[in-house]
C-alpha cells in the first residue's frame, strides 16, 4: 500500500509538470503569433499614406457605421464667447443642425445655409455653419472630394517631434479651396496633435498667409469606441517656430452618436437662405 501511495504520488508530479510544460508551450506559442500579428499590422499601416494613417487611428470606418453625431461647442477668443450652441451632424457631413443656446438656429444642407429670421443680417454664419463642426470632424474629411496632400512637406522649426503633412484644396472646393492645413500627428499613434490653418474668408491668400493659427486637440475621450478631442486650444503659428500664443479655446461635451437625424431633419419655411 505504501509502494502505491508513493507511485500515485509520483504520477501526478509528472502529470502536473508535464501540464505546466504544454502551458509554457502554448503560452509561447500565443506570444509569437500575438507579435507576429502585432508586426503585420504594423507593416500595413506603414504602407498607408498620412491621411490613411490618422483615419485608422481615429476608427473612421466605426465613425461612418454611425449616422449622425451631436455635441455641444463652446468657443472663446480673447476671452470672448464667439459660438455656444448644440450640433447635430450626419457623419457624411452633408446635414447639420446647429441650435444656438440663445434660441436660433441654423440648418446646412450641402452647400446651403437656412438660418432663423433673427440671423438674417449676420454676416458671419456661413463661417460658423461649416468651420467648428468641420475642426470636429477633421479627422473624418481628410480623404474628401478635392483634397490634395503633400505627404512629404517639413516645417522649419528648430524642435518638432511629430510627422508633418501639408493638405491644400483643388479649385472650387468648399467655400475657401485657398484655405491649407499643416497637420501634425503623433509619431507613435498617428492621433491629430495639432494643424495650422489659415482663414481666406473675406481676405486674400496672401493676408490670411500673414496670420496663420492652429488648433491643438486635447483630452481625447472615447464614444462608442472613436475618439474626439473634449478641449481646444486656438494659438498663433509659423512655420519656423510653430505654436505660440494661446489666442482661444473651445470646450466639446455631451459628445453621442444619434439615430433618425435624417428622417427628421425638416428646415422651416421661414427659414432664410445664406
Amino acid at each position: 500500500m505504501y509502494h502505491l501511495t508513493k507511485q500515485i504520488k509520483k504520477m501526478k508530479k509528472i502529470i502536473i509538470t508535464v501540464f505546466a510544460g504544454l502551458l509554457f508551450i502554448i503560452s509561447c506559442k500565443k506570444n509569437v503569433v500575438t507579435t507576429e500579428t502585432s508586426n503585420k499590422t504594423k507593416e500595413v499601416i506603414a504602407e498607408k499614406t498620412f491621411a490613411e494613417k490618422i483615419e485608422i487611428a481615429h476608427n473612421k470606418n466605426n465613425f461612418l457605421k454611425q449616422e449622425a453625431i451631436q455635441f455641444d461647442a463652446l468657443i472663446e477668443f480673447g476671452g470672448n464667447e464667439i459660438f455656444n450652441a448644440n450640433i447635430t451632424i450626419s457623419t457624411t457631413s452633408d446635414i447639420a443642425k446647429i441650435a444656438y443656446k440663445n434660441g436660433d438656429f441654423m440648418y446646412v444642407d450641402k452647400q446651403n445655409v437656412f438660418v432663423s429670421p433673427s440671423l438674417k443680417d449676420n454676416s458671419g454664419v456661413r463661417f460658423h455653419a461649416y468651420t467648428w463642426s468641420y475642426f470636429f470632424l477633421y479627422p473624418y474629411k481628410l480623404s474628401d472630394h478635392g483634397t490634395k496632400w503633400d505627404d512629404n512637406f517639413k516645417t522649419s522649426e528648430a524642435n518638432n517631434s511629430f510627422n508633418t503633412a501639408k493638405l491644400s484644396f483643388e479649385a472650387n472646393t468648399g467655400d475657401a479651396p485657398d484655405d491649407w492645413y499643416i497637420v501634425y500627428t503623433n509619431k507613435d499613434n498617428n492621433m491629430l496633435d495639432h494643424v495650422a490653418y489659415i482663414v481666406t474668408a473675406g481676405k486674400t491668400k496672401a493676408e490670411a498667409e500673414a496670420d496663420p493659427h492652429a488648433i491643438k486637440y486635447l483630452d481625447y475621450k472615447q464614444i462608442d469606441g472613436v475618439p474626439f478631442a473634449t478641449n481646444w486650444e486656438f494659438l498663433e503659428w509659423g512655420l519656423e517656430k510653430g505654436l505660440t500664443k494661446k489666442i482661444g479655446s473651445g470646450k466639446i461635451t455631451n459628445i453621442k452618436f444619434v439615430t433618425g437625424f435624417r428622417n427628421s431633419f425638416t428646415i422651416p419655411k421661414d427659414f432664410i437662405k445664406k
